[in-house]
């Protein structure tokens, strides 16, 4: 049975985030004699926790202190039996599209304001809401992770932003709101709402696309302007800064990769219908450049420039994977020397 966040993703047929809210009918050592691999890292929200698992899981035991700020979040889900259990009124929160919170910690309700605004169609109020003293990085990773799968990332990002806890926690992403771009390429804003837009383009929610749009222009608050370049090398300095924000939050080292090598070649899809493919051959047999396509076509459209550049860097591509194949040709799709005796 799941309950919490993954309950409601059940409810409303919102794809399941890289953390998953187990419910446990029972308490702390039944929960411990009936399953392996657990940890007690002491998150607000859950008893305990197997970080083993794929996607992690956080486990919530029925006779536990934890007691949701928001109705909704009381939800139960047994997809075994194919039925919901719900108390105290749920059904009735459900349906209601401003809740507001029961008393609770201030950071136990802007943790779950966040992830409703962003997950669902919640518009929740967030009096009382205030940016924890301290926050454990597992926290801040469970935050993240289910804000940026969510539908409307932009809303709790919005949120968190206007509480103060980007400022706090997360600087590098504070630090994108003020700087400005060109109003010719970027009309939509500065590069904090540059960034806000991408979201709202993705196909999928997936976890390492939705990261690396959050973090695609990380790089240019510290980018100093060069030979007319107004971000020169912003790809390179977001890079480092991806590497550096995600390994604070402890993901794994394979995220971290997949997420600094999106962030890093993001401008590259832009040229590759003008550069020879034997010169970035390296990139372009990554297995992430699929993925670096649609993190492109995001950037694109945020931008009203609309997706012809994409459909560009797809034909260039296409015709790469093609050229790839065929013995007579090498990669820039020139015909290779023919061997005589």
């Amino acid at each position: 049975m799941v309950c919490s966040f993954s309950a409601l993703d059940d409810y409303f047929s919102v794809p399941r985030a890289p953390v998953v809210f187990s419910w446990f009918d029972g308490g702390m050592v039944e929960l411990a004699r009936s399953h392996g691999n657990l940890s007690y890292p002491g998150l607000p929200y859950a008893d305990a926790s197997d970080d083993s698992a794929e996607p992690r899981i956080r486990y919530v035991c029925s006779d536990g202190d934890w007691k949701p700020a928001y109705r909704p979040l009381g939800l139960i889900h047994d997809a075994d039996r194919k039925l919901y259990r719900a108390t105290g009124g749920v059904y009735e929160a459900l349906r209601e599209p401003k809740p507001s919170p029961a008393p609770a910690e201030p950071a136990q309700i802007l943790f779950e304001a966040a992830v409703l605004a962003s997950r669902y169609d919640f518009q929740p109020d967030t009096d009382g809401a205030q940016v924890p003293a301290l926050a454990d990085p597992a926290w801040q990773r469970d935050l993240l992770d289910l804000i940026v799968t969510g539908r409307r990332p932009e809303r709790g990002l919005e949120l968190l932003r206007e509480s103060g806890f980007l400022g706090r926690y997360w600087p590098e992403l504070a630090s994108l709101a003020g700087v400005d771009h060109v109003k010719d390429y970027h009309p939509e804003g500065d590069v904090w709402r540059h960034t806000m837009e991408t979201f709202s383009h993705r196909k999928e929610p997936g976890l390492v696309l939705s990261l690396a749009l959050l973090l695609h222009d990380s790089g240019k608050p510290d980018a100093v302007a060069n030979e007319g370049r107004r971000f020169d090398r912003h790809s390179e300095l977001g890079e480092r800064t991806a590497k550096s924000f995600l390994g604070r939050l402890g993901y794994p080292p394979a995220i971290v990769d997949q997420v600094a090598f999106l962030v890093r070649y993001h401008m590259l899809p832009s040229a590759l219908p003008r550069i020879p493919p034997s010169a970035m051959e390296g990139v372009l047999d990554h297995a992430g450049f699929p993925t670096l396509l649609e993190l492109y076509r995001c950037d694109e459209l945020s931008t009203f420039r609309g997706p012809d550049g994409y459909y560009e860097a797809c034909a260039a591509y296409k015709a790469y994977l093609k050229n790839r194949k065929n013995r007579f040709r090498n990669s820039d799709g020139k015909k290779r020397p023919v061997a005589r005796d």
